[in-house]
C-alpha cells in the first residue's frame, strides 16, 4: 500500500470547535447520482436490480484533516492520536471518466452476467480532442475479463443520449440473441452498443440460485457434507467469493492516441468482501448442534479454519493475505498497540468495539477511512447501498469506488485504510450492526 503524497497537501484542516458543512455538496450524494444516472441497454425489467454492482475509478481525492489533538497533522504516517478512530473524511474526489457495471440480465429463459463499460474522456485525455470535445464517432477498447482477452479491439460507439462511449456485453450463449431482446435492446444492438460475448462472460444465475443449485446443496446435505462455494463454477463472472479483474485500454480508430496509463493499462477489480446468506464459504446443516437438539443450518462467512484459507493460498499463492488479516505498515499500530519495524502480517481480526445503528430515510454514513482498523458492516433490516474503495494505491489495481446493494443478513468486511460509506436511499429505516478493531 502506497500513500499518495501529493494528496496530503490537499487535506483541509478542521480546527477544534469547528466542523465542515457536510449537508451541502456532500460527495456521498455525488456517488448516488452516478449510480442513478446509469443507462443500461435494455429496459429495467431485463436486469436483477439488487445484483447490480458499480465501479467508478478515482483519479484523485481530497480529504478533511483528522479530528482530535493532532488536527494539524495531515500526513497519515504521523496520525498516531486515536481520537475519532484515526479517521479522515472525504471532502471531494475526481473520477477518471470511466464507469463499469456488472450484474445479471434476462433474455428469454436465460439469466446471466452482463458487463457495461462507459467512458467520458476527460479534457486532459489524449482522446478528448481540442477543448475536451468529442472527436470520434467510436473508440476502440482493449479488454481482458479475468483471464479471458477479447481477441482484438472492441468498437465502442458514442451514445448521443448519455454523451459517453458505451458498450454492454452479455454472456448470452444462443444464436437468437436479437430475438431474445426487447425493442430497446435491439436498437442498442443495431448501433453496436449491445453485444453477446459468451466467450468473455461465463455462468448463469442458476449456478448459485434456484432449483438446480438447491438440489446440489440438498444432495451434499444428504451425504453429510456442506457445499463449498469457493470452488463452485470458479470462472463465473459474478462469482460471490472470487474477485473479477478487468484490464482496459482505450484508443482512437487509428490507434494513434491511447489512454492506457502509460502502457500498463487500467486495472479495475470488483472485489468487495460481501458475505451473507447468498455469499459464503460453505453452507450446510448440523444435527444436534454442539450437543443440542434439532438441526442448525449454517453459513461459514470468513474463516481461518476448516481449510478455507489453505485453499485460497493454494489458488492465489502462498503470499495471499488471509481475508481476516491485514498488512501492518511501519507507520500503523498492530493489534497490541505497537508499530512494527518493517511491514508485518496479522492473520486475524481483532474486535475492540461493537455498535448498533439506525439510519432513517436519506441518512448516510459519509465516505471516510481509518488508518489502521478493520470494520464489519452488517445489515439487520432494510436495504442499503454499500460503498468501498481504495484511499492509498495498490500495485495490482487502480483506485476505484465500488458500490453494491446490501440486503438483510449481508455483511461487508472493511480492510484497514479502505474507504467506506453506506447510504439509506429508501423510505424506511434500516438497522446496522458494526464491529471492528486495531484502534
Amino acid at each position: 500500500m502506497r500513500i499518495v503524497d501529493s494528496e496530503i497537501s490537499a487535506a483541509l484542516p478542521v480546527p477544534p470547535g469547528t466542523a465542515p458543512n457536510y449537508s451541502k455538496g456532500n460527495p456521498l450524494w455525488r456517488l448516488v447520482e452516478c449510480v442513478e444516472a446509469t443507462e443500461l441497454a435494455c429496459g429495467g425489467h431485463r436486469y436483477v436490480a439488487d445484483a447490480l454492482q458499480h465501479l467508478y475509478p478515482i483519479e484523485r481525492l481530497a480529504l478533511y484533516g483528522p479530528a482530535g489533538d493532532q488536527w494539524q497533522q495531515l500526513d497519515p504516517r504521523g496520525q498516531d492520536n486515536k481520537n475519532d478512530f484515526q479517521k479522515q473524511n472525504i471532502r471531494e474526489f475526481v473520477l477518471t471518466g470511466m464507469a463499469v457495471v456488472r450484474g445479471y440480465a434476462r433474455a428469454g429463459n436465460w439469466t446471466g452476467p452482463f458487463l457495461r463499460i462507459a467512458y467520458d474522456p476527460p479534457a486532459r485525455s489524449p482522446l478528448a480532442g481540442d477543448a475536451g470535445v468529442v472527436v470520434d464517432a467510436s473508440l476502440r477498447l482493449f479488454l481482458r475479463v479475468g483471464d479471458r482477452e477479447a481477441g482484438g479491439l472492441l468498437t465502442v460507439p458514442y451514445n448521443e443520449t448519455t454523451h459517453r462511449y458505451e458498450i454492454e456485453l452479455w454472456g448470452y450463449p444462443g444464436a437468437d440473441f436479437l430475438d431474445a431482446l426487447d425493442e430497446r435492446g435491439r436498437a442498442a444492438a443495431a448501433r453496436g452498443e449491445l453485444v453477446a460475448r459468451p466467450d468473455l462472460l461465463r455462468g448463469t444465475l442458476d449456478d448459485f440460485e434456484g432449483p438446480g443449485f438447491d438440489a446440489l446443496r440438498d444432495a451434499l446435505k444428504a451425504e453429510g457434507r456442506a457445499i463449498e462455494l469457493f470452488d463452485h463454477v470458479p470462472d463465473h463472472t459474478l462469482h460471490p467469493l472470487r474477485a473479477l479483474r478487468l484490464e482496459l485500454a482505450w484508443t482512437d480508430p487509428t490507434q494513434q492516441r491511447w489512454d492506457s496509463r502509460g502502457g500498463r493499462n487500467h486495472r479495475l477489480v470488483f472485489g468487495m468482501a460481501l458475505r451473507g446468506w447468498r455469499s459464503y464459504l460453505a453452507g450446510g446443516v448440523s444435527a444436534n448442534p454442539h450437543g443440542g437438539v434439532g438441526t442448525l443450518e449454517f453459513r461459514n462467512l470468513f474463516s481461518n479454519y476448516f481449510g478455507h484459507e489453505a485453499r485460497r493460498r493454494q489458488v492465489f499463492g502462498e503470499e495471499t493475505l488471509p481475508e481476516l488479516g491485514r498488512m501492518v505498515e511501519p507507520w500503523s499500530f498492530d493489534a497490541g498497540g505497537r508499530k512494527p519495524a518493517a511491514p508485518a502480517r496479522e492473520g486475524f481480526l481483532a474486535v475492540d468495539y461493537m455498535d448498533l445503528h439506525m439510519l432513517r430515510p436519506g441518512c448516510g454514513i459519509g465516505i471516510h477511512r481509518h488508518r489502521d482498523n478493520q470494520e464489519v458492516f452488517m445489515l439487520l433490516s432494510g436495504r442499503a447501498r454499500m460503498i468501498t474503495g481504495d484511499w492509498a494505491e495498490w500495485p495490482d489495481r487502480d483506485r476505484a469506488f465500488e458500490i453494491r446493494s446490501l440486503l438483510p443478513g449481508d455483511l461487508v468486511l472493511i480492510k484497514g485504510g479502505q474507504l467506506h460509506a453506506l447510504i439509506n436511499a429508501l423510505d424506511e429505516n434500516i438497522t446496522l450492526f458494526m464491529f471492528g478493531g486495531y484502534d
